[in-house]
């Protein structure tokens, strides 16, 4: 009578969410639930079935609409069960004889929105456990096959107590999880443990975070850490599997689990057909052929090179036959890519979305009935004192999809118990302790060394520069003598301070010229620009010249203006080097989130990120190796695409490259980009700013101006990653490059990342290997360092920097006047208003910075180099001695960099602007906006 009873409350559970004022809600739990498979093929639960089905005959109050839903959900299924004969050998038990108790501890969430629970999907699930019980079925896996040679299996065991979990922890859950006890017998003899499958009969999935076996005999302990979605059984062809923490290279792989370990790999790759779907595991890959009509598709061409996205399956637009229908909702990513919870990194890629599809029109109407320039610079301090009213609670809505995605709004504007209207900002590090120092020449020169684009800067090696354009069809290459640089170099000729390394610049103009002209016809308006910097006896760098290029139109010549900074301070020249300065700033801010954010960082890695869940079992000591530089990184470039890199997006709309963004990045990835050099001491010697050394420095390189706060902290970083993983992989391969190169799994995880992910670079001669201890250690040490310390630099300080916006522009609307011309004499009458004229309207700073917060916020699931957020990763007591070993450097590390942060001498480090480099600390010890802390992946 107790499962009549609550199957009862079940059915009046169901009608009250197909009642649901959200017709959309209603109809997402209406499919879910119709695909509900109880039972798992067993007879077990044969009598609860026909109950069911007689309760079903006596509820005469119910519409028919409703009888008929609860028969095709509940009682076919169940006949189904009743008649269906097992053949599947993981879903039927096969433990005989003499048996032993196994106790364990599951930790799982339930479905979610972000952090706010489905209360539909939850209580069905909970009056459907208590009518049928044991719905969440495992059985474990012995690592010795069976004497057929099929995997053996323990006895069905179940979750216990579903709707009131009652495990003990000593640990400590985070919000949303919950802990669930299970019991095991498995016979005597039924050997190690290697994995468990589990099948989910409830209607809605759940996301199982780990698994935990304590009371094993011999006291053995076995961890499995899950981090999966499970949905229902009715989605998956076989059984979900999950692996112990315990790794092995394939040839080493355990008879019982050898069939298991190949089958998963199979399920990853999928078969390339179809259209991918919310509870798909598929990694698979795609050219970017959705970033909207009428762009270039990007990727499998000889014009447009480009990284491999994940592939969605979307059908073709009817407009292009050749790019996708963009996706109505948000692209699809792997299951297991797609976890949210109040301010994780999930929940802040979703925010993304939700900036630009609320807040973006929000602050745009605002502004549509004004100049949209700011009328001077207290006007843009006012936005960080006063904040920004946008007029209407974004908040204050009734729609699910709208709230779940504002939910950011409480967590990064501090509207906590506020008026949610009012946008807040904080106030940028570059004008907080100094509101002027930002104008500084030492400070903009500085921000070569320590800003948010650190990486582009070069020692110069030739005077004057080349040109690798036709000078027939763009014009000289320049127009820069001795002459212009010889005041600023401290008495040394130009070819002194070349041979004397104190030479440097950050040159763009063969990159933008080619655009220029068409950007020019937009409502930006810029210049390809390159421009020298020189190091002062004082160990300052110091911009000494800027040269500002246009190419030829229509009857105009082409044109390369030099500017230099003013020897008197009453000049007038002053007025032009600073909008020089800026229109240099502006195109460096563009091609620093094209580029070295984007590019460098987000696009890059999503090829290898394929390719490992492709290629390399969970099984595989390098999968668990790889596996937190991989965190979310899916996810947030799955955001970009729906919001920030799409046509129209909040890069085309705000930054002076426009609708050329992304095929200007595929130019540059196409010219530039090689993966060898993107191992750190490879950069630097590339970009001349280090000279090889001996093992004795760090990286082994010697750098050429030691004051250089992002390469001197980064090379000590490097080289500890570098060092970590090649211990790493000695223990896994036990000391042998024979044993790398007889991988099978990850000989074919290279090659496929390689000729696959990267395809169209696939022949170029710089790849590595993968044939040696040291240079698998090479490749994944680059990895790392492309995922980890480069995203950071590049990524945590932006709102530092460019939430100031004259700092950095995101575009200019206006040329600089020639001399003599009558806008010459209109920017001398009023310099400031002409300034602000030119650089970023009101409605694109505040879009732009309102997006930098976002992107510069640390995530409170964060794991930071040397930290991990559990401890069950490896069962290996030396890979654990060596991370210990990793731990201990990067506290060392973190303390190093603190002292130099207040060393005098060190003039690089904060600057004019008082901002202290601290993008390089390995840790930061709270979340949010704090400018510190080195995660392992691209994960915002």
């Amino acid at each position: 009578m107790q499962a009549v009873s609550a199957q009862g409350t079940a059915l009046s559970t169901i009608q009250s969410v197909q009642s649901s004022s959200s017709p959309r809600a209603g109809s997402e739990n209406k499919q879910v639930v119709s695909s509900l498979n109880v039972g798992s093929q067993s007879s077990s639960y044969l009598g609860t079935g026909n109950q069911v089905a007689r309760r079903s005959k006596k509820s005469e109050k119910l519409s028919r609409r409703l009888r008929n839903f609860i028969r095709a959900s509940i009682i076919d299924p169940l006949k189904d069960i009743v008649d269906t004969t097992v053949v599947n050998p993981l879903k039927a038990g096969n433990s005989t004889g003499s048996t032993v108790e196994i106790k364990g501890k599951i930790i799982l969430s339930r479905k979610g929105v972000l952090d706010l629970v489905n209360l539909g999907s939850s209580l069905i699930d909970d009056q459907l456990d208590l009518i049928f019980c044991q719905l969440v079925v495992f059985q474990l896996v012995s690592v010795d096959a069976k004497k057929d040679g099929q995997p053996k299996l323990s006895a069905k065991s179940s979750l216990e107590n579903w709707v009131n979990p009652t495990a003990s922890l000593t640990e400590k859950l985070i919000a949303g999880e919950e802990a669930y006890a299970i019991t095991f017998r498995v016979p005597k003899d039924f050997g190690e443990i290697g994995a468990f499958v589990i099948r989910n009969n409830h209607p809605n999935q759940f996301y199982l975070h780990r698994v935990t076996l304590e009371n094993v005999i011999g006291g053995v302990k076995y961890d499995f850490p899950c981090n999966s979605w499970v949905y229902n059984d009715r989605v998956y062809t076989d059984d979900r599997v999950f692996f112990t923490n315990k790794t092995y290279l394939p040839g080493q792989t355990p008879s019982g689990l050898k069939a298991l370990r190949d089958r998963e790999l199979v399920a990853l790759r999928g078969n390339g057909k179809g259209t991918r779907v919310a509870s798909d595991r598929v990694y698979d890959y795609d050219i970017y052929n959705d970033l909207g009509v009428p762009r270039p598709a990007l990727g499998g061409s000889k014009d447009f090179p480009y990284p491999r996205r994940c592939r969605t399956g979307r059908a073709m637009s009817t407009s292009d036959p050749k790019a996708e229908v963009r996706a109505s909702g948000s692209n699809y990513v792997p299951a297991d890519e797609d976890f949210s919870r109040d301010k994780n990194s999930g929940f802040l890629a979703s925010a993304l979305k939700g900036v630009a599809h609320a807040v973006v029109p929000a602050i745009s109407g605002l502004f549509d009935s004004t100049p949209n320039i700011w009328d001077d610079l207290s006007e843009i301090q006012r936005l960080y004192a006063d904040g920004l009213d946008l007029g209407q609670n974004l908040a204050d809505t009734d729609d699910a999809k709208d709230k779940a995605q504002l939910v950011f709004l409480d967590t990064l504007f501090k509207a906590h118990g506020d008026d949610k209207s009012i946008l807040k900002y904080p106030l940028p590090q570059v004008v907080k302790n100094d509101a002027k120092a930002w104008m500084d020449d030492e400070e903009y020169g500085r921000q070569t060394l320590a800003g948010i684009n650190p990486c582009v800067i070069r020692a110069v090696k030739e005077f004057p520069p080349k040109s690798s354009l036709n000078p027939q069809q763009w014009g000289p290459a320049t127009a820069l003598t001795e002459k212009d640089l010889q005041p600023y170099l401290e008495g040394l000729t130009v070819q002194e301070a070349i041979s004397a390394k104190r030479l440097f610049i950050v040159d763009y103009r063969d990159i933008f010229l080619p655009y220029i002209e068409r950007i020019n016809k937009t409502s930006s308006k810029a210049y390809a620009p390159r421009t020298y910097f020189f190091s002062t006896s004082k160990g300052t760098m110091k911009p000494v010249a800027i040269e500002l290029s246009l190419p030829p139109i229509q009857s105009k010549p082409a044109s390369n203006r030099v500017f230099t900074p003013p020897i008197k301070k009453d000049d007038k020249n002053h007025y032009f080097w600073e909008l020089a300065k800026a229109h240099a700033a502006c195109i460096d801010f563009g091609y620093h989130e094209l580029i070295s954010h984007w590019l460098e960082s987000h696009a890059v890695m999503e090829p290898f990120v394929l390719a490992t869940h492709r290629n390399l079992s969970t099984l595989h000591p390098v999968h668990t190796l790889l596996l937190p530089m991989y965190k979310n990184t899916l996810k947030i470039n799955s955001a970009a695409r729906s919001a920030l890199i799409n046509a129209n997006g909040i890069i085309e709309t705000g930054f002076s490259p426009g609708q050329y963004s992304m095929e200007m990045s595929s130019k540059v990835y196409g010219a530039v980009w090689r993966f060898d050099h993107q191992a750190f001491p490879a950069d630097l010697v590339a970009r001349g700013m280090a000279e090889p050394a001996d093992a004795s420095q760090p990286g082994g390189v010697k750098l050429v101006m030691d004051d250089y706060p992002f390469a001197k902290d980064g090379l000590e970083m490097w080289d500890a990653i570098y060092s970590y993983i090649g211990k790493y992989l000695n223990i896994v391969y036990n000391g042998s490059d024979a044993a790398v190169q007889n991988d099978a799994e990850l000989q074919a995880w290279w090659k496929e990342a390689v000729q696959v992910g990267h395809a169209d670079k696939k022949d170029e001669p710089w790849w590595p290997k993968a044939n040696s201890i040291k240079s698998l250690t090479d490749i994944c040490a680059t990895i790392a360092w492309i995922a980890g310390p480069h995203h950071a630099a590049v990524n945590f300080g932006q709102y530092a920097y460019a939430g100031f916006m004259p700092n950095r522009p995101s575009e200019c609307k206006k040329l600089i006047p020639e001399k003599g011309s009558k806008e010459e004499t209109k920017m001398l009458a009023d310099p400031e208003a002409w300034f602000l004229s030119t650089l970023t309207s009101q409605t694109s700073t505040t879009i732009v910075i309102t997006v930098l917060e976002l992107l510069s916020t640390h995530a409170v699931d964060e794991e930071y180099q040397g930290k991990r957020l559990h401890d069950n990763w490896t069962s290996n007591p030396d890979v654990k001695a060596a991370f210990s070993e990793f731990s201990v450097k990067m506290e060392a590390l973190q303390k190093r960099l603190e002292q130099r942060n207040t060393d005098p001498n060190l003039v690089n480090r904060s600057g004019p602007a008082k901002v202290p480099y601290t993008l390089m600390y390995p840790v930061s010890e709270t979340s949010g906006l704090t400018g510190r802390g080195v995660p392992y992946s691209v994960s915002i």
